[in-house]
């Protein structure tokens, strides 16, 4: 199982995040991006848990395709790699102007048909 952790790059809440994806079952490969905040949590604790971790980086032709806002293509490529389930982690999703790469990529994963749970805290 594949599962796409993503959200704030303000989340520094380990304690819930450690919870959650101790949950999984021993072979789950958690997929992320690479930025500050709940990227970097998952790099770390899903490493600790002793789960895989596949930490994904905007490419050059992310920034070609979407000039200064590379996070689209990076989210683009993160569902597109066959992952059955989204984490999203965010406590401004919804707020106007916030969360707009974490909504980004619920919104991608909706289309694929790809289920989403959502933390806010």
């Amino acid at each position: 199982m594949r599962v796409l952790v993503t959200g704030s790059t303000a989340w520094t809440d380990k304690l819930r995040l450690s919870s959650v994806l101790a949950g999984f079952p021993p072979g789950t490969v958690f997929v992320t991006g690479d930025t500050v905040g709940i990227d970097a949590l998952v790099i770390e604790i899903g490493g600790e848990l002793g789960y895989r971790v596949d930490a994904m980086r905007k490419t050059r032709n992310d920034a070609q395709r979407y000039p200064g806002e590379a996070w689209k293509g990076l989210n683009e490529r993160l569902i597109a790699s066959g992952v059955s389930q989204v984490l999203a982690f965010h406590p401004d999703l919804g707020a106007p102007g916030k969360a707009r790469g974490t909504q980004h990529a619920i919104d991608l994963a909706a289309a694929a048909g790809i289920p989403v749970q959502i933390y806010a805290s």
